[in-house]
């Protein structure tokens, strides 16, 4: 089955590519999600004008990525973790924390899934937190983890 793709989708390609995949794939999948189209007559010209649409999208979030990493570049937050006896941490700091963390004391807004923690921060102290803000454009933030009385 010959179908162009309106979106881009893992592993398949980009959005305006015209690709030849499995009958059952294309039928029940890409085009039940509406992720792509049957490629038809003037598909080649529908799958320019997207591929033109699709890089201009890209490049601006590229720029807006790029000018946001510049803004947030090796700030420091400080977020508060209730500490027991023994310094034994309740709870710990999440991706979540740290994205209400920087909104609340740099004034800027992240999505909490561009925030890339492998595991919670379960101890004290300064912690490096990498953000994949863009497919090419990263940032770090350093969390200081201080003890809440």
């Amino acid at each position: 089955m010959k179908v162009m793709l309106t979106k881009d989708v893992d592993n398949v390609g980009r959005a305006g590519d015209v690709k030849e995949v499995a009958d059952g794939y294309g039928r029940n999948f890409l085009l039940r999600r509406k992720l792509a189209v049957l490629a038809g007559k003037g598909a080649e010209a529908e799958a320019k004008r997207l591929k033109e649409a699709a890089v201009k999208r890209e490049t601006k979030d590229r720029v807006e990525a790029q000018a946001l990493a510049d803004e947030i570049n090796n700030k420091t937050v400080v977020v508060r973790l209730k500490v027991g006896a023994e310094d034994k941490a309740f709870g710990s700091i999440t991706n979540q924390d740290v994205a209400a963390a920087l909104k609340a004391q740099h004034r800027v807004e992240i999505d909490r899934h561009k925030i890339d923690m492998k595991e919670p921060i379960k101890t004290l102290g300064e912690h490096e937190v990498s953000l994949k803000l863009h497919r090419d454009v990263d940032a770090h933030v350093n969390v200081i983890v201080t003890q809440d009385r």
